[in-house]
């Protein structure tokens, strides 16, 4: 187990690319050299890349971005997994047991007080079982419906549905329109890119909640804006000419439907009215635009105020995905405050799929 140079990235990105058509990952259509390089080497601190080697062949990869985040008002360095896994022929060896212990005592000598985590529900328990991690919460799912009759006739393959729900289709258009109305020193546009306006918004929103990502103006413009295919879009919402709320949003397919993604968001002390006031809009454009289902995903206590944008929580025996939260304190066994999902803000722009 050792860490990857250079030399090794070529031969770190085949074996991820065997990995990801083996098991039909996420990421198996968008992966390539420019994901990677994005992801790994041109973040805001250099990213740990463990291997495991086998006299010359690579049989095994383990990532750790570093990452910049926020503990009780304190700045600090934290890791966040992602991207692991060992060629089928050499499993059931102890390989991705040992690259992660070796990952954890390199993570600490990096200065990170902790790792944090989104296994799924195949490699958790490996995480759990062999280095202790301890799973925080299954972080929410949230979902809007934009067109009913839409979303359900897309997943059942039931066109007749959209004719059977047509009836009711000005009734929730005129709900979504009335929500979306605003005084005239309100404006909404979209921003190219990500200014320390938008910076400080995002500060004063995490400042809610004990434990964050540092979104800072670089790692927004590094997480949103030079992901190779991204398709993201920041909108904000001035009033009286003062930014007081920003949403970031992709437009994707889900459940074999056309559907809007709320990636992060952030407002300033007080403005939550504004930050539903954006998403009301947003949401209200998405629907003329032909959406039909708005999907985000998170913890921080605003989440429990969108029910009358029509968001509900998705049951976890519905979710297809579920979003564990695990941490870990390298060199530690028990981090109490770190369990509680009350002190945590987690949005998607922690995640590295969508």
């Amino acid at each position: 187990m050792r860490d990857a140079g250079p030399s090794d990235y070529e031969a770190v990105r085949a074996c991820m690319d065997e990995v990801f058509h083996e098991t039909a990952g996420q990421k198996t259509s968008d992966f390539g050299r420019a994901l990677w390089d994005w992801q790994y080497l041109q973040g805001e601190h250099p990213s740990l890349v463990v291997v495991a080697d086998d006299d010359g062949r690579l049989c095994g990869y383990y990532h750790a971005l570093i990452v910049d985040m926020r503990r009780d008002g304190r700045a600090i360095r934290g890791a966040m997994v992602q991207d692991v896994g060992t060629l089928a022929s050499y499993r059931g060896r102890g390989i991705f047991k040992d690259m992660g212990g070796y990952a954890l005592r390199r993570v600490r000598e990096v200065g990170a007080e902790f790792v944090y985590t989104f296994p799924n529900e195949r490699s958790r328990p490996s995480f759990e079982r062999n280095h202790l991690y301890q799973r925080i919460a299954k972080v929410p799912v949230w979902i809007s419906p934009l067109s009913i009759s839409g979303l359900v006739a897309g997943r059942l393959h039931m066109p007749w549905l959209s004719m059977a729900g047509a009836p009711f289709a000005p009734i929730h258009h005129a709900w979504r329109t009335s929500a979306a109305k605003h005084a005239s020193d309100v404006a909404v546009q979209r921003e190219p890119v990500f200014t320390r306006d938008i910076e400080a918004l995002a500060h004063s929103f995490s400042a809610a909640v004990a434990i964050s990502l540092t979104r800072s103006a670089r790692y927004l413009t590094w997480r949103f804006t030079e992901k190779p295919n991204g398709g993201y879009e920041c909108w904000s919402l001035a009033r009286g000419g003062k930014r007081s709320a920003y949403v970031v949003t992709r437009r994707s397919t889900l459940f074999d439907s056309p559907c809007v993604t709320f990636m992060d968001f952030g407002g300033a002390a007080g403005a939550e009215n504004d930050l539903r006031l954006l998403m009301a809009i947003r949401l209200a454009t998405e629907q003329n635009a032909g959406a039909v289902l708005a999907v985000t995903m998170g913890l921080h206590p605003f989440f429990g105020t969108l029910g009358p944008l029509g968001f509900v929580r998705v049951p976890e025996r519905f979710n297809p995905r579920p979003f564990n939260l695990l941490t870990r304190i390298p060199g530690e066994t028990e981090p109490p405050d770190l369990l509680d999902p009350a002190r945590w803000q987690i949005t998607l722009a922690d995640w590295d799929v969508l």
